[in-house]
């Protein structure tokens, strides 16, 4: 265990607007009580500048905009033994130089699971009540239907889930509570978690699409992931149908999606991200009228980024207190991580 009697130094090491993000008054104040910090925000360049005045820094603080932890960064960073990042994924960053020195990583994906959760919740009520088909018909001038062709939100409406990491789980847990029927697909999780969450496991995917009056993708973008929702599993869901993304545009087949979203018109498509993110404004998903789509705001946005600030600096809490770490990483979970 560290004592805290002698507190070890510690950094910022992130790029400025994500700094003003991520870590607001209470995280700073937790940081300089737990750790010898000056409170100011560091760029690579710095330390490779000067590295003899950073030789002593045992943890560093980061988000998004962290520089590449290559060798020769690390090199000036010798004392380093702990690295809390307070965003999610954090395969572009660190290398096998990184993972070569056994220093603690750990992400604030979790934290970020959240608001992706809220909003997955949010749009499966709103798919269920059919709430923007409405509204469309009454800017269109036609007289609402109120109760025909609608599921609701209760027992007998059959909710999917694909992939159970952070925010599957979390979202199944929301959904339970709303008693829904709530069905999942997974390979790669056992039994146990499945029993958990309380969701029935679904084998194939196919069948998933099939049986499911909303379908919610959170599979983590992948080489092995890329178009697994292809058309002929969107063309098969059943009549009034939603699909949700809040995951990667790469994983669904798009041009097979557009396709299917105008030949069916009663389907429904709730899309926060596609396939490539420059074209949000000039995609033609966005013309159609049973597509509601929103640039990638799902995650962490305004105060929800304190979220994963406050996880970073509780992180180090545990660290220095010898506790477990909340989301320690190894190689092979870093990989796997969206």
């Amino acid at each position: 265990m560290i004592s805290l009697s002698n507190k070890p130094r510690s950094l910022f090491l992130i790029a400025e607007q994500s700094f003003k993000a991520i870590y607001n008054a209470d995280a700073l104040n937790a940081v300089t009580t737990l750790t010898n910090n000056d409170g100011q925000i560091y760029a690579a360049e710095d330390i490779m500048a000067t590295p003899q005045a950073f030789a002593d820094v045992e943890i560093i603080f980061s988000g998004w905009g962290s520089p590449v932890l290559d060798g020769a960064l690390l090199d000036a960073l010798p004392a380093l033994k702990a690295f809390f990042y307070g965003a999610g994924s954090v395969r572009n960053f660190v290398t096998d130089a990184f993972w070569e020195r056994n220093i603690l990583l750990t992400s604030a994906y979790k934290a970020n699971a959240v608001p992706v959760a809220d909003f997955t919740m949010a749009s499966v009520i709103f798919a269920l009540k059919r709430a923007w088909t409405r509204c469309q018909r009454l800017k269109e001038g036609i007289a609402p239907d109120y109760r025909r062709d609608v599921h609701g939100v209760y027992h007998g409406s059959r909710v999917g889930v694909i992939s159970l990491g952070a925010i599957g789980q979390l979202v199944c847990q929301r959904l339970k509570d709303l008693e829904l029927d709530v069905f999942a697909y997974d390979p790669f999780a056992n039994a146990q978690l499945f029993e958990s969450l309380q969701v029935t496991r679904i084998d194939r995917l196919e069948d998933l699409f099939a049986s499911c009056d909303v379908v919610s993708l959170h599979a983590p973008w992948l080489p092995q992931t890329e178009n697994l929702v292809t058309g002929p599993m969107l063309e098969s869901m059943p009549e009034r149908g939603t699909f949700i993304n809040t995951s990667r545009g790469a994983i669904v087949d798009e041009p097979a999606m557009l396709q299917v979203l105008r030949t069916r018109p009663d389907l429904f498509a709730v899309l926060d991200v596609v396939q490539d993110e420059k074209t949000y404004h000039t995609n033609p998903l966005g013309a159609l009228a049973n597509v509601f789509i929103t640039p990638h705001v799902a995650g962490s946005q305004g105060n929800e980024c304190h979220r994963m600030g406050a996880l970073a600096v509780e992180e180090c809490r545990r660290y220095l207190s010898g506790e477990p770490q909340v989301t320690a990483l190894t190689r092979e979970s870093a990989e796997r991580l969206a």
